[in-house]
């Protein structure tokens, strides 16, 4: 017979159809959600704020000089527009989900006071960094009052400029110090001469290389492989590169803060004298460096091997050695393909021995072959002491001299005076073109506290000053 049941049991099992949410339910439900994820992202972005906030308030320093190669500026422009740093997130006119009210946008560090460019470098047009001094020294810093050295950037082509973190170096002092600044691509780049620093992220912090008691006194990049010239030297004061010995050339991967030994005939690069320049090209058919005893060195860029002998005898068709100080010599590559003009393609070097020339027309001799062949082209015509040597895209060589700035369309044969507004006591110290229309000078003075810009070629130039 079967089992009794419960009444209760069959209650439980008869089918009770669900009663219906009160009308409205489902959309409060909604809205609330809507609220929290609303909540929890205004406070996602308040912690943003938070932090850029707190970013903006790390001590600005440091700048340097150097022009981009070509090769760069296509790599910027096929990457396309510059990324903004950290402290440029945020989107002006954006509204709070949570207030309605407009969000805060974070502004830019300023330039440190009465900065004074002592170096910049460009990738592409439109960014740019620039190392040198600003501020008081004495009040300066932290951590240091009297490390006054600061670094600005701008990313519209020199219109504005705001400050970024700097290696805590002061400037070029024996073997302490930085002088020089260069920016492979809009993450990498280095601050060096004597000192050796790298930054992987843009230049918001720095890492010091150790260099083995070894001053650095040139370094270019190219195709993600930086390279830079070592030497143990003994000069004091400004003077870092004077007095060398034991030159070395160096190569190290973009990303990466290990430098290896380039291999180079002989027993190395040779020793300096009384002060040593070391020009160093990097360009497409490869790089060049010329040694303090007049050897023309080449090799591969971007990919291991020996550098070697370019072939041609410089010494003696062009019986000049760098020597001086700083730029007073000139290597100049102008990268083949870049135009169809008389002087798209070759090396140029400037003599500027003292007492090689009188009147002070110094010999421009040319090699349109790699430096298998040279030739002289003509003189600097005596309108300056020479400083600075650069190509430009269009073929045309721009030299930056103690009167100003002159231009060659003719491999060096002829040379004109470039159109330059305010021209600074001492000329200029350095000229680079980014582009065949734009391009960078450095006054020979710094306290002239601006970079002089040319967005025509070269034709003609005028200040910019570096201020917020």
């Amino acid at each position: 017979m079967p089992e009794p049941r419960d009444p209760i049991d069959d209650w439980l099992d008869e089918y009770v159809p669900p009663l219906s949410p009160p009308p409205g339910t489902l959309g409060r439900i909604r809205r609330r959600a809507r609220r929290r994820k609303l909540g929890r992202a205004a406070a996602a972005a308040a912690g943003a704020a938070a932090v850029i906030a707190a970013a903006a308030t790390i001590p600005e320093y440091a700048i340097s000089q150097f022009r981009s190669s070509p090769s760069a500026a296509r790599s910027q422009a096929a990457a396309g527009p510059a990324s903004p740093g950290p402290s440029a997130s945020g989107s002006p006119g954006r509204t709070s989900a949570s207030t309605g009210s407009p969000a805060p946008v974070p502004t830019q560090p300023p330039v440190p006071p009465n900065f004074a460019p002592a170096s910049v470098t460009f990738v592409g047009a439109d960014t740019g960094w620039t190392l040198g001094q600003a501020g008081t020294p004495g009040h300066c810093g932290p951590p240091s009052p009297i490390i006054c050295t600061s670094i600005a950037r701008t990313d519209d082509g020199g219109q504005t400029w705001h400050g970024v973190p700097a290696p805590v170096a002061g400037p070029p002092d024996g073997s302490q110090g930085v002088s020089q600044i260069r920016f492979g691509d809009l993450k990498n780049g280095w601050v060096f001469g004597p000192q050796l620093w790298a930054t992987h992220d843009g230049g918001q912090t720095w890492t010091r290389i150790g260099t083995r008691g070894e001053r650095v006194i040139t370094l270019a990049v190219r195709d993600e492989t930086a390279y830079a010239v070592w030497a143990r030297c003994s000069g004091s004061g400004a003077g870092f590169s004077a007095r060398c010995t034991n030159f070395t050339l160096r190569s190290a991967a973009a990303d990466s803060n290990v430098w290896q030994r380039v291999p180079v005939p002989g027993q190395g690069l040779g020793t300096g004298s009384a002060g040593s320049s070391v020009p160093l090209v990097l360009g497409g058919s490869g790089g060049y460096l010329l040694t303090p005893g007049g050897q023309l060195l080449t090799g591969p860029v971007g990919a291991a091997g020996a550098w070697r002998a370019a072939g041609g005898a410089l010494a003696a068709a062009a019986p000049c050695a760098p020597g001086g100080t700083g730029q007073q010599a000139g290597l100049l590559l102008t990268d083949t393909g870049l135009s169809t003009g008389p002087a798209a393609t070759g090396l140029a070097v400037i003599c500027t021995m003292p007492g090689l020339t009188s009147g002070g027309a110094e010999p421009v001799f040319f090699s349109p072959d790699g430096g298998k062949t040279w030739r002289p082209t003509g003189s600097t015509s005596g309108h300056g002491t020479p400083a600075s040597l650069s190509g430009s895209p269009s073929g045309t060589l721009v030299l930056a001299t103690s009167r100003g700035i002159r231009l060659s369309a003719d491999r060096g044969k002829n040379w004109q005076a470039a159109a330059v507004t305010g021209l600074p006591p001492g000329g200029f110290s350095y000229v680079g073109m980014t582009t065949a229309e734009q391009g960078i000078a450095i006054p020979a003075d710094t306290g002239e506290q601006a970079i002089w810009f040319t967005h025509d070629g070269g034709r003609s130039w005028a200040p910019v000053a570096v201020r917020s």
